[in-house]
């Protein structure tokens, strides 16, 4: 009911406001627009009933504000002076000096104190997780009432993992254990908390775009580019052996996503896990790429990095060579550097 419910506000939205304003939608992100007025594009982008505008104050107050208010009931907030804020999906978009600084909502007090009501005091720790969080695990389950405490946690951190490389990954080894908490997992997530407890509240600074400035890349002949790092740990989980695939993207030296992900498949030699990791990560990649190019109209330089030169001349080559046992996606990611 809920999804339906959803995708019918979505189209009736949608189709109102094409009529009103002539707006056109993004193919590969269907929640994504733009309308152009005066030479400027004005975009916005909807999750059911939230929407986050950004483009020119003229046609904000003028434009869309009346076409959304004339119909709908509305609130809503603005950036304006340095200091003011918006929250968007339990984000917060704070206005600053050279850019906007990125909150999670869900703050790390929020998540030390709702641990420590049901688990005693975490003591403060300066990393949030180490190797053993990937041994494998066979000691006793929870009880019924502490599961559901895990399980609540675990639920906040992942509101905070969001924008937080930092916990990014220890988050995703201790949500495999959410159907069944072990002491041992309690243990691990006890360190995280305290990791938490000592650093406290970390944002994301988005500073205002320079032409061609990436992160390793400087001076392209694009104004915009994306750059995507990659890695992967081979074997590195003791229980079922598969590798974690990391990626991390930044748009003209600014952060726009990370992910860590567990590989679906055992890896048989590192140059294989690290290739994975670069079929997962360019996927994202070109996806923010072709929101980006519809967003500015402009054409993206899009560039990746990896640090394992076996996967890298694989993807170098055109066909197999002797190489036997290879997914069809090196052959895609070798057409795509061919173009």
């Amino acid at each position: 009911g809920q999804r339906l419910g959803a995708k019918a506000w979505y189209w009736h939205f949608r189709r109102y406001i094409s009529d009103a304003l002539n707006c056109c939608w993004c193919l590969e992100q269907p929640c994504l627009a733009k309308c152009v007025d005066d030479g400027t594009n004005n975009c916005f982008l909807i999750h059911v009933d939230d929407l986050l505008f950004a483009g020119s104050y003229s046609f904000w107050t003028s434009k869309f504000l009346p076409a959304v208010t004339s119909k709908l009931n509305v609130n809503y907030t603005e950036l304006k002076e340095n200091g003011s804020f918006i929250s968007f999906l339990k984000r917060k978009l704070v206005k600053i000096k050279d850019g906007l600084l990125l909150v999670p909502g869900t703050t790390a007090n929020k998540v030390v104190s709702y641990f420590e009501k049901f688990f005693g005091v975490a003591k403060q720790q300066k990393i949030p997780c180490d190797g053993s969080i990937q041994n494998d695990d066979k000691s006793q389950r929870l009880s019924d009432g502490d599961s559901k405490a895990y399980r609540s946690v675990i639920g906040l951190l992942l509101y905070v993992a969001r924008d937080r490389v930092d916990v990014m990954f220890a988050v995703k080894e201790l949500s495999a254990h959410m159907s069944a908490p072990t002491v041992c997992a309690l243990q691990k997530l006890r360190k995280l908390i305290g990791y938490l407890k000592a650093n406290g509240d970390l944002g994301i600074k988005l500073c205002i775009p320079e032409f061609g400035a990436g992160k390793w890349k400087r001076g392209g002949e694009k104004f915009w580019n994306v750059e995507t790092f990659t890695d992967a740990d081979w074997l590195a989980h003791k229980t079922h052996r598969r590798s974690t695939s990391c990626a991390v993207h930044f748009i003209n030296n600014n952060l726009a996503y990370a992910s860590s992900r567990t590989q679906r498949v055992v890896s048989l030699s590192s140059a294989e896990s690290e290739l994975h990791s670069m079929v997962s990560g360019c996927s994202d990649a070109i996806f923010l790429r072709r929101c980006m190019e519809f967003l500015t109209d402009d054409e993206i330089e899009q560039w990746q990095w990896v640090d394992n030169s076996a996967a890298r001349q694989l993807i170098e080559r055109q066909g197999v060579g002797r190489v036997r046992h290879l997914s069809g996606k090196i052959l895609w990611m070798q057409s795509l550097v061919l173009e």
